[in-house]
């Protein structure tokens, strides 16, 4: 695939104010309700995880010593980085769909169809970072999309466009790497470029990824990623398996129905 053709959104956490903008945005385009949360063991990240209806997250970090910053010795400061899906290069999910449910358009996003899918959890289980989940009305997974509709008419991501202060940015992958390796050059911490293969969503941070408590990936190829989770998958073959029948059961049983419903309206 074209870097140049694949849309991606760099992600500086050092311009971000936690205003959490982003997370009403995404909330309002895809009209995801309102989700019961609170705030426990001083954690100002709220929610802290991706669920059917939460697809975006603002993760807030407190780095450094608030007494050394009293005193003047030391400095306290905040980084906040909004989190989401990361539209992988070559995303496990897609692979490990049985169904054809996932796939990744040749511009960029990675996208879902939720007649396709069968509830078998493969895809939550190759994700990296846990972001596709199940929702039991839908009877299918849920994440974002990148706002693909928004791209079609030519519009940036609505997380993008409501950003204030430009935390985040809308541009073509090979624009974001060659962002992404200047930051790099200049000592900065990024995330993205060669995790499981690169992302279309490339972060950008001058603190270490681990004070947001994402995962170390940044030596793991995407096909050494995969052959990790094909060790798993034979480990538990029999599980798997019977899981497969099941989904596989689950799906022709919805299909009859969803069948039987238009004939019935008809």
């Amino acid at each position: 695939q074209q870097l140049g053709k694949q849309k991606a959104v760099v992600v500086d956490s050092r311009r971000c104010i936690g205003c959490k903008g982003c997370q009403v945005a995404c909330k309002a385009w895809n009209k995801l309700p309102a989700e019961q949360t609170e705030v426990s063991g001083g954690e100002y990240t709220n929610p802290t995880y991706f669920s059917p209806i939460t697809w975006k997250i603002v993760h807030f970090k407190e780095i450094g010593d608030y007494d050394n910053t009293q005193s003047g010795t030391g400095g306290l400061k905040w980084r906040m980085l909004a989190d989401n899906c990361k539209h992988c290069i070559e995303p496990s999910c897609v692979s490990v769909c049985p169904s054809g449910a996932l796939w990744k358009r040749s511009d960029g996003p990675v996208l879902y169809d939720i007649d396709r899918c069968i509830g078998c959890g493969y895809c939550e289980m190759a994700c990296p970072w846990g972001i596709p989940n199940f929702d039991e009305e839908l009877h299918s997974i849920t994440k974002c999309t990148m706002c693909f509709d928004r791209i079609d008419q030519g519009l940036e991501p609505a997380c993008v466009s409501t950003c204030p202060t430009d935390a985040l940015q809308f541009m073509t992958l090979e624009e974001a790497q060659k962002v992404a390796r200047e930051a790099e050059a200049n000592g900065l911490h990024v995330y993205g470029l060669s995790e499981v293969g690169g992302t279309c969503w490339i972060y950008i941070s001058d603190v270490p990824f681990s004070e947001f408590g994402l995962p170390e990936y940044s030596t793991v190829t995407h096909k050494g990623f995969e052959m990790g989770l094909l060790t798993g998958f034979v480990g538990v073959g029999l599980f798997v398996g019977g899981a497969l029948i099941a989904a596989i059961k689950l799906y022709a049983e919805r299909r009859e129905t969803i069948e039987d419903l238009e004939e019935g309206g008809s």
